[in-house]
């Protein structure tokens, strides 16, 4: 393989789909823009992270949040809308 055709193979992208609904993306978009992320790089930091083979140790924030869900603390909702209006976000699209 010469340079150029390996130079050529590292910017070759392709498409990855995943299928999910409105607000499956909705969500995931402003948890990537929460990083200043695109919605691409948001997963693909993850596969990055597990390929790092860095240790995953959670915070303490963490921990206590674990604590109380396994306490049935936490909040539970009975739709996705339920959940969007506790988070302050205004649904543009019906499902």
């Amino acid at each position: 393989m010469t340079t150029r055709q390996h130079q050529h193979k590292q910017h070759h992208k392709v498409r990855l789909v995943i299928d999910c609904s409105i607000e499956e993306r909705a969500f995931v978009k402003m948890l990537a823009a929460r990083k200043h992320m695109t919605i691409s790089e948001y997963f693909l930091s993850f596969a990055k992270e597990e390929l790092s083979g860095k240790p995953k140790i959670p915070n303490e924030t963490t921990l206590e949040a674990h604590n109380e869900a396994l306490n049935d603390g936490g909040t539970a909702y009975e739709t996705m809308d339920d959940f969007w209006v506790d988070m302050g976000v205004k649904r543009r699209a019906k499902s």
